[in-house]
């Protein structure tokens, strides 16, 4: 029986698993890949997405004294289904939020459709940032095999999602994150890119990095917004409170 559940595969998931292993807490890590669990020295670990019924199954069997959402802000459905098998399982639950970023000069979009629609209107060579959920979607514009370039995390999974939808072996960039400014940079102006498509994903998933590279080469850049609404702690909120909880003294 764990004392801690971390629902992770992020950065402030593996920190807060390392620091758990620092402090003598026994905790169980949970991510949908293998490669989400990287970087964390732990056998402890879960891989495989649930839906919900299996998320409240697994819960009820682990009985843990406490669950820790430290998922993507853009998994907004995940986090939805760990606060529902939370709440029917009757167990503490705390959701961790990552820093908003500036997104001052850029297009920001809430919905799929009008960033199509923009993408459509604007011409010149895309470079997606987003996350290799988001392949299918740039699939839907007219000439993306010209266009766009994806980079996304270097899988083999990620590799057949964009194959199979139809992107050139050479528009694929699949490279471990985050980057510098100086190497987003010679990678847009390596394949000529003026418009770059990214999420906020934060400091720690190198947003600043991305937004200043961009600029650098004049470069208009289109933000797909976080879901909304969302309510938690900051990563350092959620430590004191679970040192609260378990009785750990920081």
């Amino acid at each position: 029986m764990p004392r801690l559940i971390i629902f992770g595969g992020t950065t402030e998931g593996r920190k807060l698993g390392q620091w758990c292993t620092k402090q003598g807490i026994d905790f169980l890590y949970c991510t949908a890949t293998a490669l989400g669990a990287a970087q964390l020295d732990t056998d402890r670990v879960r891989v495989g997405r649930m839906s919900f019924h299996e998320m409240r199954d697994f819960l009820k069997e682990e009985t843990p004294e406490l669950v820790v959402d430290a998922t993507h802000p853009y998994a907004d459905k995940v986090s939805a289904h760990i606060a529902a098998a939370c709440s029917a399982e009757d167990i503490p639950c705390l959701c961790i939020l990552r820093e908003a970023s500036d997104t001052s000069g850029c297009t920001t979009f809430l919905h799929e459709d009008s960033l199509i629609a923009w993408l459509e209107r604007e011409r010149g060579v895309i470079f997606a940032a987003t996350g290799v959920k988001e392949a299918v979607l740039f699939t839907r514009l007219s000439d993306f095999q010209e266009r766009v370039w994806f980079r996304l995390l270097p899988t083999l999974e990620g590799l057949k999602t964009c194959l199979e939808a139809g992107y050139p072996r050479e528009h694929l960039i699949l490279m471990w994150g985050p980057f510098s400014d100086t190497l987003n940079e010679a990678m847009f102006a390596a394949v000529g890119a003026s418009i770059l498509v990214t999420k906020d994903s934060g400091p720690e998933g190198g947003f600043p990095q991305k937004k200043k590279a961009a600029l650098a080469l004049g470069m208009q850049i289109a933000v797909m917004q976080r879901p909304l609404p969302a309510t938690g702690l900051s990563y350092h909120e959620a430590l004191l409170e679970i040192e609260q909880r378990v009785g750990i003294r920081l």
